[in-house]
């Protein structure tokens, strides 16, 4: 799992991946940051009209307003006039910061919408061009959910978090400098507190980010449950264990549920401590503030613009502490993403490689091995040539490398040893792309895609015309049902082709496959778990594809060998017999014991006796 892996992770790795895509956007950040500044300067301003009156038209004292007071204090104003004129500024600070905030809401909404369609795009496209020993590892839902919860959650914060978190920090700054222009000692007073209430919430932070993590952790583990139970709805309701599945969903969904438990525990215990630390630096306002009225060493009006700042101090940082949840899930978030993003395939084109001549279709493996945990060989020491437009046939039992031997042609592995060579070139030193694009797959499980049957049949050459996917279903031995259906081609095909029969999907394959007119055609058990009318359709639909393509043919069942030229058996990884069908079957080896099992007459056994067993080993 990633979650285990050696990778670089944490906020550091996180902010090196992201930060690129928000610098793409340096010119709306930087003008919805100048904007916050204005509004965040506007706002420290908010209680001065306040003061100006209560000293200037009650007082008869000096305003003390910041740039301005000289003129104003000697200017000739009436008390009446400044009153206005303190009304009215109120007024135009209002205006101006609700323009403000519309300014950088707006620009920064613009940049954070960007930017998660961006990372969206970026991980997905990824993930795609990921090596196939990276998605074996995996599980499905929970990839699913990096690509959708966790990004939804840096979605949220920068929404809604990073506006509150830089206003607010703009606002305390503000308001801190202006405090000690006043009056300094009065200051320290009032921001005493300050101090361990950042370190309240910096470790409430750090205990919340535990919880999340292991919050989005489960999560990702209960999405990928979910996934795998309904794609195998049919195998859990016929064999009757949606008990079991509940079982195991609660359990998983218990887990979760405790996780964020503990994170809302965690967050819900800041705010009223914050308060309460609040209530303490108000008091010592009061109390600090009178003392310095009664001593002349304040105006009143200075202790009114303390006692608002105190006031607005405290609920600035509450507004920070509420925001740590939000924050907190991003980073994780943030944290999960950049795990896939940095995980290197496995199989990458080389830095000269360059792209692939048309194939004529000769494959050759020299001295290849292959191993899936390192000590454990799947492939050992393969030596192998096929000619041009012949026919391969690949047989063995369960587990002897049959499907990762033919996995190594298309890249979808590098052998661990050795080389694959496509007229007598390495494979490597060509481009993945246009490596793949010369390939044709008929696998056994012939996923379809949502969309219609034509969609599936050109996925592979999305330009071909509506004449050349008919010619291609035609040699399919497709055509012929996909016009007795009520839509013909445009009929929707349900998610991984639920409404077509297994002998239809297989056509449709089959017939994607053949209008890609690749030099070179890989079949892996194309005609397994079809019934015997489904497999003689399919066997000569697939013997017209195979007509003039170089092609690999990976069979349990024998039937699928009369395609072939040639077959050799695969045991423990290595080739252990070849020749034709009757040679085989004349050296009365493996091959001819699996033929056996396979045509044995109707109630004689098929298992093999002890001295079989013996001899076969």
């Amino acid at each position: 799992m990633l979650g285990q892996s050696k990778l670089q992770s944490g906020e550091k790795g996180s902010v090196r991946f992201v930060l690129p895509l928000f610098l793409a956007h340096w010119r709306k950040i930087l003008l919805a940051l100048l904007a916050m500044v204005l509004d965040a300067g506007l706002a420290v301003m908010r209680p001065w009209p306040l003061k100006v009156v209560i000293d200037r038209v009650l007082s008869h004292k000096p305003s003390r307003v910041p740039l301005i007071h000289q003129w104003l204090d000697s200017a000739p104003f009436t008390r009446t006039q400044i009153l206005y004129g303190s009304c009215a500024t109120v007024l135009l600070i209002a205006l101006v910061t609700g323009l403000t905030t519309y300014c950088y809401t707006r620009l920064l909404g613009n940049v954070g919408q960007r930017f998660v369609f961006e990372l969206r795009r970026d991980l997905f496209a990824h993930m795609q061009r990921l090596s196939l020993r990276f998605h074996d590892a995996q599980k499905t839902g929970d990839l699913t959910s990096r690509l959708t919860s966790d990004i939804q959650s840096i979605q949220d914060f920068i929404g809604s978090g990073v506006i509150a978190f830089a206003s607010n920090t703009l606002l305390l700054s503000g308001m801190a400098a202006l405090m000690f222009w006043l009056n300094w000692r009065f200051a320290l007073a009032t921001l005493s507190i300050a101090p361990l209430m950042f370190w309240i919430v910096y470790r409430n932070k750090r205990l919340i980010k535990r919880a999340t993590r292991k919050a989005r952790v489960s999560t990702g583990l209960l999405a990928s449950l979910a996934q795998e139970t309904l794609a195998s709805i049919r195998i859990v309701q016929g064999l009757a264990q949606e008990d079991q599945i509940d079982e195991r969903f609660q359990a998983q969904s218990e887990s979760s549920l405790q996780a964020f438990l503990e994170s809302v525990r965690y967050q819900a215990r800041i705010a009223p401590v914050v308060d309460f630390l609040g209530a303490i630096g108000l008091t010592m306002v009061m109390w600090y503030g009178a003392k310095s009225v009664l001593a002349g060493q304040l105006t009143t009006g200075d202790v009114v613009i303390f006692f608002a700042y105190a006031n607005n101090f405290y609920s600035p940082m509450k507004s920070i502490s509420r925001s740590t949840n939000t924050f907190t899930k991003a980073s994780v978030g943030a944290e999960r993403i950049v795990e896939v993003l940095q995980h290197e395939s496995d199989v990458r084109d080389r830095r000269r490689a360059r792209a692939a001549p048309q194939f004529k279709g000769a494959i050759e493996f020299r001295g290849v091995s292959f191993e899936y945990e390192p000590g454990s060989l799947v492939l050992a020491h393969v030596n192998l040539s096929i000619a041009p437009g012949r026919k391969l046939a690949i047989v063995g039992g369960t587990g002897e490398g049959k499907s990762t031997l033919a996995s190594l042609v298309p890249r979808f592995y590098d052998p661990s040893a050795g080389a694959v060579l496509m007229d007598g070139e390495d494979i490597r030193n060509y481009s993945l792309q246009s490596l793949r694009e010369q390939i044709s797959l008929v696998l056994q499980d012939s996923l379809l895609l949502s969309g219609t049957i034509r969609d599936n049949i050109a996925f592979g050459r999305t330009d071909a015309t509506d004449e050349e996917i008919r010619a291609a279903a035609a040699t399919a031995n497709a055509d012929e049902f996909i016009r007795r259906l009520p839509a013909g081609y445009e009929t929707p095909v349900g998610e991984r082709g639920t409404t077509l029969s297994g002998g239809q999907k297989q056509r449709i394959a089959i017939a994607r496959a053949v209008l890609r007119n690749a030099p070179v055609l890989i079949l892996d058990e194309p005609t397994s778990g079809l019934d015997a009318v489904a497999e003689h359709t399919v066997i000569n639909a697939l013997e017209r594809a195979a007509a003039g393509r170089t092609t690999l043919v990976i069979a349990h069942r024998l039937s699928t060998v009369r395609l072939a030229d040639r077959i050799i058996v695969l045991h423990r990884g290595r080739i252990v017999e070849e020749g034709t069908h009757e040679e085989l079957l004349a050296r009365k080896g493996r091959y001819a014991h699996l033929h056996q099992l396979q045509v044995a007459p109707r109630g004689s056994t098929v298992f093999t006796t002890s001295n079989e067993s013996r001899e076969l080993q």
